[in-house]
């Protein structure tokens, strides 16, 4: 037989933490993987082809499911606050970077990841409750010496650090698992491990339902399908679900998903808007909070319909604007080509291929004439002030910090106009009288940036006063780069909506838990949606919730128009196998049907955004 194959120890990789290299190499024996059973944080299950935790729902009522397009949605919010900032974190340390930083709910670790790349003399610990993380050994040695990952539960354990042990923690996209009754327990957690005078920032998101208008979703059943056929790459199948249920008298199409979807949050005792209850919670335990106010993305415009294959002899005239905000001739190769004949027709309105959205007003006094991309770390620790909202003049309750020189206030606190540009600005959005959008949303007075944000909506606004608060005044103001933001291309929109979307259908498997437990009491207010006596078993209470959550895909994928921002950015249009004569005429029919439910529906009321986010940062002083 010959000689076995030689035994080649596996290299044990250099640790921030040697008493962790010992422990890793310790778990990853072979005496030790018969002795500890793996964890519930390296396990996963599969539910109706949703990927899961293997944790108890009351032990950790997280109900997202970690498939690999919810997985993704993590890269797109790191990349755009690095791009945007700059940095991973909101906060400019300048040449003093914390030492040793915690993230806690790391996911992926792309916090970890980018921060240890911008502060090569820093070390890190990341800490989740499932093992996802990229691995260690793919990483360049210099970034994963200095990088750890630890799984924990942090709802039923203590952090398993030392005390006063991080100079940094990070915290983003946690809230929507921790019950509102746990709130006191985790900051006082965070408080023990960090060290006096740490910083800590928190990124949070409320749990948003987008919906589709009647005038786009009624068009879509009277012709008898979904939109399968309005946008390209789409496979043309009609659902097979038996008697659809009857939804004329609900408020819209999806109301049903939209009810166990809000009570996925009410079972689990999950505050869906932390934006509205973390300020609280957060300034009881840290120092010299501030907060800007809650931060609205705005639902982007109906994108154009995708070309019809097979349709021809039509006209590609259109005022299709490129993503550098001029519009683009016509011609061979050109991106109004891509246009479907039915929007290039003399005959109908092109402004109705965008959505009549207003967008929300600025909150009042807290916007400076010129904004610092980053806030100093002064103004969490060389300007001590008392927490409070502000008031009408823009001003802290507490003692307020001081405004930069480069800002000039008028008599109630509102940012005056400087001598460079007597034109006052703002971030807030206006609407024209023909639907389209404008936005004065730039603070960099003549720059290129500054007239592309002003011939197109706003990516990110302000919530109203009404709605929201904020805290520390100009210096919270300060932790949002404006001008970068609002120089994002417009189609961005469209991914915000794309994430918001990919969030909901993550709770899939959470919703029908509600649903199942709804059918087991046979809730009489099922029947409200189409439930006979024959569906109160789990067979047909599971297809008719199917055939719910496939047309919300559907009818979301046609909104949302991925395409549209693909080809936009230089993606080759997705080929579809040409149409019949009759196919084109009922898909022009349909689209004409949505353009004129669309201008009757028309009321000017502005469309709710589809992400709301709230950015809290704060000292621990002693």
């Amino acid at each position: 037989m010959g000689p076995p194959h030689p035994h080649i120890p596996r290299q044990t990789r250099p640790s921030c933490s040697s008493s962790a290299a010992s422990y890793r190499e310790h778990m990853h024996s072979p005496e030790s993987a018969r002795r500890f059973p793996r964890g519930k944080e390296h396990q996963f299950i599969y539910r109706h082809g949703s990927k899961l935790h293997a944790y108890d729902r009351d032990k950790a009522p997280y109900p997202c499911s970690f498939d690999r397009d919810v997985v993704e949605l993590q890269c797109m919010d790191n990349a755009m606050i690095v791009e945007s900032k700059g940095s991973a974190s909101f906060i400019d340390f300048k040449d003093h970077p914390p030492k040793r930083c915690l993230d806690i709910g790391t996911g992926l670790g792309l916090w970890v990841l980018s921060s240890a790349k911008a502060w090569p003399e820093s070390t890190f610990v990341g800490i989740d409750m499932v093992n996802m993380q990229v691995p260690l050994q793919v990483l360049e040695p210099e970034i994963a010496q200095r990088v750890e990952w630890v799984h924990t539960n942090i709802l039923r354990n203590k952090l398993p650090f030392d005390d006063d042990e991080f100079d940094h923690v990070h915290m983003q996209c946690v809230a929507l698992g921790i019950p509102e009754n746990k709130w006191h327990a985790v900051f006082e957690e965070i408080r023990r491990v960090m060290k006096p005078g740490a910083t800590v920032e928190i990124l949070e998101e409320d749990a948003i339902f987008p919906v589709l208008p009647r005038w786009y979703t009624d068009p879509l059943r009277a012709h008898g399908r979904g939109p399968s056929t309005i946008y390209p790459g789409a496979v043309q199948q009609q659902l097979t679900y038996p008697s659809p249920p009857d939804t004329s008298k609900l408020t819209h199409e999806h109301e049903l998903l939209e009810t166990l979807f809000n009570d996925v949050w009410a079972q689990r005792f999950i505050n869906p808007t932390p934006s509205s209850c973390l300020p609280g919670y957060f300034a009881a335990f840290f120092e010299r909070v501030l907060s800007p106010p809650i931060l609205n993305f705005s639902t982007p415009p109906l994108a154009p319909f995708a070309p019809l294959a097979g349709a021809e002899g039509a006209s590609m005239r259109s005022s299709y604007s490129t993503k550098d905000g001029a519009s683009e001739p016509s011609g061979s190769g050109s991106v109004s080509s891509l246009l479907s004949p039915l929007l290039t027709d003399h005959t109908l309105d092109l402004s109705l291929s965008h959505s009549p959205t207003s967008t929300l007003p600025t909150s009042a006094g807290s916007v400076k004439e010129a904004i610092s991309p980053t806030p100093s770390m002064s103004s969490l620790r060389e300007e001590p002030h008392q927490n409070g909202t502000t008031n009408g003049n823009g001003t802290s309750n507490g003692t307020h910090p001081s405004v930069a020189p480069s800002a000039t206030t008028n008599g109630n606190g509102l940012p005056r106009a400087s001598r460079r540009d007597s034109e006052p600005r703002s971030i807030r959005s206006t609407t024209s009288q023909t639907g389209s959008h404008s936005s004065g949303g730039s603070y960099a007075a003549g720059s290129a940036a500054a007239a592309k944000a002003s011939r197109r909506p706003s990516v990110m606004l302000f919530a109203s006063s009404e709605e929201s608060t904020s805290l520390g005044g100009d210096h919270a103001v300060d932790l949002i780069p404006f001008d970068t933001v609002q120089a994002q291309d417009a189609h961005s929109q469209f991914m915000h909506l794309y994430r918001a979307v990919t969030f909901v259908l993550s709770t899939k498997e959470a919703m029908w838990e509600e649903l199942a437990a709804r059918v087991g009491a046979r809730d009489p207010a099922l029947r409200r949606f189409g439930w006979r006596e024959e569906d109160y078993v789990e067979q047909a209470s599971r297809a008719r919730f199917e055939q719910a959550v496939d047309l919300y895909q559907s009818d979301m994928r046609g909104r949302i128009a991925l395409w549209h921002s693909l080809v936009q950015n230089g993606w080759e249009l997705p080929r579809r196998d040409p149409l019949s004569k009759a196919e084109i005429a009922d898909e022009r029919a349909l689209r004409e049907d949505i353009l004129a439910a669309q201008r009757l529906a028309d009321t000017g009321e502005p469309e709710p955004p589809c992400r709301k986010v709230r950015l809290l940062v704060g000292v621990k002083e002693s």
